[in-house]
């Protein structure tokens, strides 16, 4: 049985903590750790909701290769479904090595391989075989470059069917911020964006107009959830903003922890929760993912979860006006 599931890359990530600046030239520099893991946003997702006790399924390609072997079995035994994750005759599995600064753990910069993620095809989702199915994820929109022009059809098919229906687009590598997604906004009930999303999707500067202006594309009921790091979150509703603030933890990195926070907020709106405690959870699994290296290892479970949720700060406010903004 699969309630949520998620379309989007199936890729590990190799971690490299303790990065300094890089210098070309035949050098070499002594580093903190390299760890080998799940990676890629909708992947870490999926690890992130079976882990606080989702029936989760994803949705991928992989190739015929060692590292498209390493992430079903980790999938696998994390509990992920991974029955529609298609493999690629001949074709490679997509990577990504990830630089974390020596000082600043909440930098990193990103290297991808692309791989076999254009593959991957809208109708690879089978909404007709999961009778089960209560939410449809799509993750890393501008990279799924052989789908984005027909993702809309099935985020509305899926509407239609009684699903609810979120979307966590990442960031745009041309920087074009269209992809097809703002004329899909108005079937999704929940995006998930950090603040340079935002505001790129939006073409707006200020984070919370920007929240506001994609809020008014979105069906009656939707949600923006905002991921702003150290600071926490934001969730704009019709009526409210609410804010949950980050607790204090020991980073060791940062990744993965956007993808972790969105487990958790839609491990809580399946169990019936309020927006706000569903961001409250979303924020404590985001952090707790922090506290060792890759995006999964530190991910925690569902009780642990709720008990740190239970000490966050959380505010509510009205719904702010275009007079507010300004």
């Amino acid at each position: 049985m699969i309630e949520l599931l998620a379309f989007g890359e199936v890729n590990p990530d190799i971690v490299v903590t303790g990065v300094r600046d890089l210098a070309f030239g035949q050098t070499e520099e002594i580093i903190s750790m390299t760890t080998t893991t799940i990676g890629s946003s909708v992947a870490i997702m999926c690890a992130g909701a079976a882990r606080l006790g989702v029936n989760v399924g994803i949705v991928g390609c992989i190739g015929n290769d060692g590292f498209g072997e390493y992430m079903l079995d980790r999938l696998n035994e994390r509990g992920v479904n991974t029955q529609f994750v298609r493999a690629v005759e001949g074709g490679r599995t997509g990577s990504s090595v990830i630089l974390v600064r020596a000082d600043d753990a909440n930098d990193r910069h990103i290297l991808t391989d692309f791989g076999v993620m254009g593959d991957l095809l809208a109708s690879d989702i089978k909404l007709d075989e999961l009778p089960e199915l209560r939410h449809l994820h799509i993750g890393s929109w501008f990279l799924q470059t052989g789908a984005v022009h027909e993702l809309a059809p099935v985020l509305a098919e899926a509407r239609s069917r009684g699903l609810t229906t979120s979307v966590d687009p990442n960031d745009d590598p041309a920087r074009e911020w269209d992809s097809h997604l703002p004329a899909a906004l108005e079937h999704v009930d929940v995006l998930f964006c950090n603040e340079p999303e935002a505001r790129g999707l939006a073409q707006v500067n200020d984070r919370l107009e920007a929240a506001a202006a994609l809020h008014s594309r979105m069906p009656a009921g939707a949600i923006v959830v905002m991921k702003c790091g150290a600071e926490g979150a934001f969730a704009l509703t019709q009526d409210e903003l609410i804010h949950v603030a980050a607790p204090k933890v020991d980073v060791v990195d940062t990744v993965g922890a956007g993808d972790s926070l969105t487990a958790g907020f839609l491990a809580s709106r399946l169990a019936g929760e309020s927006v706000t405690d569903a961001l409250a959870l979303g924020v404590a699994s985001g952090s707790m993912s922090t506290r060792a290296s890759g995006g999964v290892n530190a991910q925690p479970e569902l009780a642990a979860a709720r008990a740190l949720a239970g000490t966050l700060v959380k505010t509510i406010s009205p719904h702010p006006s275009r007079t507010d903004l300004a």
